[in-house]
C-alpha cells in the first residue's frame, strides 16, 4: 500500500491542496481542511474555520507542524484557546494529530480534522463508490448524489452541507472509511488505542449550487474545558492504487497491535449452530412458556439442527422490566424448576444461555431510585437519557402511550460493574452455559455526567465497557460463555460470541434506484475472528429463504426467534425449519470452514457470477471454499476456478478449490 496523495498547506495554515499525480482530483475552492466547534453555554455551535485562522507552519523533514495561537469563530469571536496540528508523512500516507490547548471560558467541543472537502476525485464521479463501517459495512455507489438523501429538510443547516454521520460505537463498528475512485482508494481512519467515541462524517454540498462536493471526516469529541490541553487520537488519510482490501488491512494491523486481543471462545460456541431465542414471560406479562417447558423446546430444535437456547423474560419482572433486579418466577417453575429444566436440557447434550441487560435501569425499581444519581448517563444538558420501550398484545394504548421508561447506566463507574457481576453470579447460581448481557456492545452515548470515572472524557466509556465485560469473563467457569448484542471492534474481542444487531446482520434488499447495500464483508474481513449471528427473521415473510441462504454464505449462527421469540418454537413453522436443517447439514459437510478457528474469511478472490449469483469466500490450511447462493427461479450451473457447481433454484452451494 503505497500512498500517492499529495498535501499541500498555505503559508498562513488556513488551507491545504490535496492532489494526486496523473488525476482531475482537487480540492473544494476556499473549502476548510480542519473545524472546531465550540460553545459558551449560550451559543451551543460556534464554528471555527481553518480558512479564517492565520497560523505558523514548520515543515522538518516529513513532519509539518501547524500552529495556531489564537482561534476566530464564524461570528468573528476570538478565543484565547490555540490548536497544533502534527502532520507526519509516511509511505503509507498522512497521519494527523492535534492537540488543543483552551484558555478561554468556551467549551472546545468537537473537531474535524483532517476535513477532506474535494469537488472530484480520480473518476468518473458517478462510478465513485463510498464504503463505511453501518453496521458490518455499506456501499454507497455514487455518494455525490445519493447523500442527498441525508437531507434532514427541517433539523439542520443544510443550506452548508448535506450531512451524513455515523456515530461509533454505533451505528459504526469500526473507525475508518474510504472511496473507490477508478484505480484508487481514498482512505481515512482514527487509530485510536483508546477507542473513544467518535463520528464518521460523509457529506456533500448543498443543493442547488454549481460546484459538486464530497466530503469525508472524522469528528472527535474532546470537549475541552478551560484550562485544559488535550491531545487527540491520529487520524490517518491516504490515497493509493489499489481496493478497500489494504485499507482493511491497514486498520485490522492497528487494532491487533493495540486494543483488539479477542478471547477464545470456548469451544462449544466455536461449533455453535445457532439457537432459538425465547421469550418465557413478555413485556406487558403475558407467560408464553414455563420452565418446565424449555427442555421440549430445546428438543424441538435439536430435530433441526440447533443446539443451544437464549432464554429472555425468565424473571419475576417480566421481560424489560424491573433491570437490574432480576429474580426466579414461581408463576413459571421456580428456582428448582428451573435449574431442572437447564439439567435436563444439558443431558440431552444441549447448552442454555440467560439473559441480563447491560445497560438499562428501569426508572420504577428502588434501584434507580437510590443510585440514579450516581450511575445514570447524562447528556450535554445534564438530563439522564431516557429510553421507553413499547409493545402490545391485543391493545392499540401499550405501544402508543407506553408504560416504561429506562435510563441509561454508564460503565464507567464501580457501582454498575459491581451490579454487573453481583447479577452473574445470580445466573451461574442456575447452572447455564453462558450469560449474555444484553445491549453491552451497542447503546454508547457520550456521558457528561463528570462524576463517574471519564470524568470530563465524555467519550471515553467503552474502554470501561471492555474492563467490565473482561470482570464478568472472569467469573465464568471453564465452558460456560459471555456474549453481547450488537457489534463492534472494541467489544467483539472480550466475548465469545454477539448476537447480530447491526446493517448487514440480515439480508438488505435494494429497492428500484436504491444504491445503499449491505456489504459485511468489510467487517467480516477485518475481524473474521468474530462470531455471530444473523437477526430480524421471524417468519415466512416474502424472500425468507434469501434471508437463511445469506445468513448461510455470510457464516453467521442461526437466530431462531419465530414471532419474535413470541409463543412458539421452531417446530411452528415446518417450512422454515426444514430450510434450516438442510443449510447446517451443508454447513456441517463443510465444518472446517465454518466452525474451525484456523478457517478465516477472506475476500482474495474476484469471481466474475451471473446477476443474482452471490458468493464468500474462506480458507483452511491449503484449501479454499466459495459459498454460493442464488436469487433466480430457475437451477444454474457455474464454473468456479475450474471446479463446477450447480446450484437449485434460489438455493446454495460450496465449491472447494485448492489454494
Amino acid at each position: 500500500m503505497k500512498n500517492e496523495l499529495c498535501i499541500l498547506f498555505s503559508a498562513d495554515g488556513s488551507r491545504a491542496s490535496w492532489t494526486l499525480p496523473g488525476t482531475d482530483l482537487c480540492e473544494t475552492t476556499n473549502g476548510d481542511f480542519w473545524r472546531i466547534i465550540a460553545d459558551d453555554g449560550y451559543h451551543m455551535e460556534m464554528t471555527i474555520h481553518s480558512c479564517d485562522q492565520h497560523g505558523n507552519v514548520v515543515c522538518d523533514g516529513n513532519v509539518t507542524t501547524l500552529t495556531y495561537d489564537q482561534l476566530v469563530t464564524d461570528d468573528g469571536t476570538m478565543l484565547d484557546a490555540s490548536l497544533v496540528i502534527t502532520v507526519t508523512q509516511s509511505e503509507s500516507g498522512y497521519a494527523f494529530a492535534s492537540t488543543l490547548c483552551n484558555r478561554s471560558d468556551a467549551r472546545l467541543n468537537e473537531l474535524q480534522c483532517p476535513y477532506v472537502d474535494f469537488n472530484r476525485m480520480a473518476g468518473e464521479r458517478s462510478q465513485d463508490v463510498l464504503y463505511r463501517p453501518r453496521g458490518l459495512g455499506e456501499r454507497i455507489v455514487n455518494p455525490w448524489a445519493a447523500l442527498e438523501s441525508a437531507h434532514s429538510e427541517y433539523k439542520s443547516a443544510d443550506y452548508n452541507e448535506i450531512k451524513s454521520s455515523l456515530m461509533y460505537p454505533r451505528p459504526a463498528t469500526m473507525t475508518w472509511m474510504g472511496i473507490q475512485s477508478q484505480d484508487y482508494f481514498f482512505y481515512i481512519g482514527k487509530h485510536d488505542e483508546r477507542t473513544h467515541a467518535c463520528c464518521l462524517l460523509s457529506a456533500i454540498g448543498p443543493r442547488h449550487k454549481p460546484e459538486p462536493r464530497l466530503i469525508s471526516a472524522i469528528c472527535q469529541y474532546p470537549f475541552v474545558n478551560k484550562g485544559e490541553t488535550l491531545t487527540l487520537s491520529p487520524v490517518h488519510v491516504s490515497m493509493y492504487k489499489g481496493d478497500w482490501r489494504e485499507a482493511s488491512d491497514l486498520y485490522g494491523s492497528f487494532a491487533r497491535s493495540t486494543y483488539f486481543q479477542p478471547v477464545q471462545p470456548r469451544q462449544w460456541v466455536q461449533n455453535m449452530t445457532g439457537w432459538q431465542r425465547i421469550i418465557m414471560r413478555h413485556q406487558y406479562g403475558e407467560i408464553f412458556f414455563k420452565y418446565a417447558d424449555l427442555p421440549r423446546l430445546y428438543l424441538e430444535g435439536k430435530e433441526y439442527g440447533l443446539d443451544t437456547l437464549l432464554v429472555f423474560g425468565w424473571w419475576k419482572g417480566r421481560f424489560d422490566n424491573g433491570y437490574p433486579k432480576y429474580e426466579v418466577d414461581e408463576e413459571l417453575g421456580g428456582e428448582e424448576g428451573l435449574r431442572t429444566a437447564i439439567d435436563e436440557i444439558q443431558r440431552l447434550g444441549g447448552r442454555v444461555i440467560l439473559y441480563n441487560n447491560g445497560i438499562l435501569i428501569d426508572k420504577n425499581t428502588d434501584f434507580y431510585r437510590q443510585y440514579h444519581d450516581q450511575v445514570a448517563k447524562h447528556d450535554i444538558a445534564g438530563n439522564e437519557y431516557l429510553m421507553n420501550y413499547r409493545f402490545e398484545k391485543d391493545s392499540t394504548y401499550m405501544i402508543n402511550y407506553g408504560y416504561i421508561s429506562f435510563v441509561e447506566a454508564c460503565q464507567a463507574t464501580d457501582l454498575w460493574a459491581d451490579k454487573l457481576e453481583e447479577n452473574g453470579h445470580l445466573k451461574l447460581s442456575f447452572g447455564p452455559d453462558g450469560i449474555f448481557y444484553d445491549q453491552v456492545g451497542g447503546i454508547s452515548r457520550l456521558c457528561f455526567n463528570d462524576q463517574h470515572k471519564h470524568g470530563k472524557r465524555v467519550d471515553d466509556e467503552l474502554h470501561f465497557r471492555r474492563q467490565n465485560l473482561a470482570r464478568l469473563r472472569a467469573i465464568l467457569g471453564p465452558e460456560q460463555a459471555l456474549g453481547t448484542e450488537c457489534t463492534n471492534d472494541a467489544v467483539s474481542g472480550c466475548v465469545d460470541y454477539l448476537h447480530g444487531c447491526d446493517f448487514a446482520n440480515h439480508y438488505h434488499r435494494t429497492k428500484g434506484d436504491n444504491v445503499s447495500t449491505h456489504f459485511p464483508q468489510m467487517f467480516r474481513r477485518t475481524f473474521p475472528e468474530i462470531i455471530m449471528t444473523n437477526r430480524y427473521l421471524h417468519d415466512e415473510r416474502t424472500g425468507w429463504k434469501d434471508d437463511l441462504n445469506y445468513t448461510f454464505i455470510q457464516g453467521f449462527r442461526f437466530d431462531v426467534a419465530i414471532f419474535r421469540s413470541r409463543k412458539v418454537g421452531i417446530a411452528a413453522m415446518p417450512d422454515y425449519a426444514k430450510h434450516v436443517k438442510k443449510l447446517l447439514s451443508l454447513k456441517q459437510e463443510y465444518a472446517r470452514f465454518f466452525y474451525s478457528r484456523e478457517a478465516r474469511y477472506v475476500c482474495q478472490t474476484d469471481l466474475t457470477l451471473p446477476a443474482g449469483v452471490f458468493y464468500t469466500e474462506y480458507i483452511c490450511g491449503d484449501e479454499r471454499m466459495f459459498a454460493l447462493r442464488t436469487e433466480l427461479e430457475e437451477s444454474i450451473t457455474l464454473d468456479v476456478l475450474g471446479k463446477t457447481v450447480t446450484l437449485e433454484p434460489r438455493g446454495v452451494a460450496c465449491v472447494v478449490v485448492n489454494k
